[in-house]
């Protein structure tokens, strides 16, 4: 690829589909691109990153969407939740979790904070890991992190902590709501409780209904995760699910389907007792209809929002609708941060994570490095298919947001691939957008790796020619 995508042939668009429809999707939706098995450049250079955003924000001023993650889970068996594909550490105790965020979030923060003065915050995401795992107190320690760093903070910017449902104690959600927070996101993934047990996770359905009109009596916005394609789920224990969550007054819910993939005890031991993928579409299918007859819209792939519904932008699910810049910073075990820009030269745009070992990223802090694992330096077509597969998650493309900036139609660029979608009803075409149709938003991760087909290929070779020469990919 160079300015424009190199063109796929219709035949072969229509081919990809058809042979896909029915197949499950290990990978799911990409919030990224490349995938992080590219991001093997073991030295980042965050000063210079830091300089360059520097450099353009004073000019042009783009907002921050900040996230801070906690390393800790409770541990499970089987381990990790069972499908839990991220990296998470074993939950000690608080000693643990007062260690990581007084002795090294903190002295993280320290080490970032003048290149983020007299910008402005656009969301906060508390992540993990489990971040409701702290102590009430914590929370205010928490938020004084996010004022050191944005000293005004709008009252329009939604500050979200996310956790499990049994950690929601009503002291907790008080604290929370007290500091400043004012939005909870609880990964409920089944209130089934026979289901939910398959994972390993002990929450009951009592808990998730305490936690969820505790929020509501406390003003809290509150976010459900619920997920479909679960081990041995139905058609009906779905529907019975997100029905009990309507009628309980969630407005904002996280419907996604199973990632099933790594090895997880999932992917190594319940996979015989997966829905088949053609069930797993008719599971989107009647909770699609389901929500929108409860007066709920799609905002995204797989997040639903009840119709009059104050914005929602949480840092991970935030609906992107633009192809200008990404500035996401990231602070913790295993976070990512993106700096990339339309305006920055070739090479400039960073995506990076830090360790993923708990060892690692405290070395880093205790020498006073910045605790980056690895990254990656995009190239002019990796941005675009970034920003592409962002508004793509937001379900549509609004093409003269895309000319305007980078002097290409996108239409054009991926014609073959659009028409194939329109034709298996997907896509949309307009003269002013192209949009996700029907059963489309189901299969996004489908859309994402045809874009892609040709740059991920070519990122393929270049990463065998540098493990011939005896040298990492970069």
């Amino acid at each position: 690829m160079s300015t424009s995508a190199v063109p796929i042939d219709l035949p072969w668009a229509r081919n990809y589909v058809e042979s896909h429809v029915d197949k499950r999707q290990v990978n799911k939706i990409q919030h990224a691109f490349p995938s992080p098995r590219f991001w093997s450049n073991r030295e980042v250079p965050v000063d210079q990153v830091k300089e360059n955003r520097n450099r353009l924000e004073s000019v042009r001023d783009s907002a921050i969407s900040l996230y801070m993650g906690v390393p800790f889970c409770i541990k499970t068996d089987p381990g990790k939740c069972g499908y839990c594909l991220f990296p998470v550490e074993d939950y000690t105790g608080n000693a643990s979790m007062d260690d990581y965020l007084e002795n090294y979030l903190k002295k993280e923060v320290e080490m970032m904070k003048s290149s983020l003065e007299g910008k402005n915050l656009w969301g906060v995401y508390f992540g993990g890991g489990t971040s409701n795992l702290y102590r009430p107190e914590k929370y205010q320690v928490l938020m004084d992190l996010v004022h050191e760093l944005f000293p005004v903070i709008s009252p329009q910017v939604d500050i979200t902590l996310e956790g499990i449902p049994q950690l929601f104690s009503r002291d907790k959600l008080e604290a929370i709501r007290d500091s400043g927070m004012n939005r909870i996101s609880m990964g409920v993934q089944q209130l089934n409780e026979d289901l939910n047990r398959l994972s390993g996770r002990k929450q009951t359905k009592k808990q998730v209904i305490r936690a969820i009109e505790n929020s509501q009596e406390l003003g809290l916005a509150c976010n459900v995760d619920v997920i479909f394609g679960w081990p041995q789920q139905t058609l009906d224990s779905m529907v019975k699910d997100l029905e009990e969550l309507v009628a309980l007054g969630v407005r904002d819910i996280t419907h996604y389907e199973l990632n099933v993939g790594g090895p997880t005890d999932f992917a190594l031991n319940r996979y015989h007792e997966l829905p088949s993928t053609l069930t797993n579409l008719e599971m989107y299918r009647v909770s699609r209809d389901l929500l929108q007859s409860h007066g709920f819209e799609q905002v995204t792939a797989y997040n639903w929002r009840k119709a009059g519904e104050q914005e929602i932008k949480p840092y991970e699910e935030g609906v992107i609708r633009r192809f200008t810049s990404i500035d996401a910073v990231g602070f913790g075990y295993a976070a990512m941060t993106f700096f990339m820009d339309v305006e920055l030269d070739r090479g400039q745009s960073w995506s990076y994570i830090n360790w993923r070992n708990l060892d690692q990223y405290r070395r880093a802090i205790e020498e006073g490095r910045y605790p980056a694992e690895c990254g990656y330096q995009h190239d002019p077509e990796d941005f675009r298919l970034f920003m592409l597969f962002r508004n793509l998650f937001a379900l549509e493309l609004d093409r003269e947001a895309y000319h305007d900036a980078f002097g290409l139609d996108v239409f054009e660029e991926f014609s073959n691939v659009w028409t194939a979608l329109e034709e298996f009803g997907l896509a949309e075409i307009t003269e002013e957008k192209i949009a996700l149709v029907g059963d489309g938003p189901f299969y996004t991760p489908m859309v994402q790796t045809m874009l892609a087909e040709e740059r991920y290929r070519h990122l393929r070779s270049r990463e065998v020619r540098g493990r011939g020469i005896g040298k990492p990919a970069v």
